[in-house]
């Protein structure tokens, strides 16, 4: 497992839970993928070698250490995955993440981020990173996870602490952020 930590003072209450896996059936998937952000910044723990059910207990760890309350969006898959609660869900009944940055007039700042993957694309990356131990397949997951958990904190901060979207700052694009922080924690060279 790596641990990926992006130190970046948040004023916020609580944590964010944003978790990747190969299937959104916890009964058909593994959990690869789990990030938190939280007041210090964002950590991402990133399955390597490890198997799931030893990832599984490094997140419950990393989960107990949480300050709450805690939130998700869909939180019943996150849940599902880690056998723990959690506190506020910020989707809205079965609404797309899509359709709730659209809703909440924040696509702007998701587009932002420069996201580069889909959800239905994690579980190739992963089935290829297996097949080839290309860490940077393993890098674009991680990039994803830290795009996820930016557009929950901005759908807290619209649906939550009843902010303007106009007053919500952005975090930087995802491209740096992969180049200082993700890289280098996945033991990847830069050239």
């Amino acid at each position: 497992m790596r641990k990926i930590r992006i130190e970046w003072k948040i004023p916020m209450t609580g944590s964010i839970v944003d978790f990747e896996s190969t299937h959104y059936d916890v009964t058909k998937g593994e959990l690869i993928t789990a990030g938190f952000l939280s007041r210090d910044g964002f950590t991402i723990l990133q399955r390597v070698e490890s198997n799931d059910t030893e990832f599984k207990t490094s997140v419950a760890e990393e989960m107990n250490t949480l300050t709450r309350p805690s939130y998700a969006f869909n939180k019943k898959f996150e849940e599902g995955f880690c056998g723990k609660s959690i506190d506020c869900d910020l989707q809205l009944e079965e609404e797309s993440a899509y359709s709730a940055l659209k809703d909440e007039g924040l696509l702007e700042h998701y587009n932002s981020l420069c996201d580069p993957l889909f959800n239905e694309e994690i579980p190739e990356f992963w089935k290829e990173w297996k097949n080839t131990k290309n860490r940077l397949l393993l890098s674009k997951i991680v990039r994803h996870n830290y795009c996820c958990l930016a557009k929950e904190y901005y759908l807290k901060l619209k649906r939550i602490d009843k902010s303007e979207s106009s007053r919500i700052v952005p975090f930087l694009s995802s491209a740096p952020i992969e180049k200082k922080y993700i890289r280098p924690s996945l033991n990847i060279d830069i050239v």
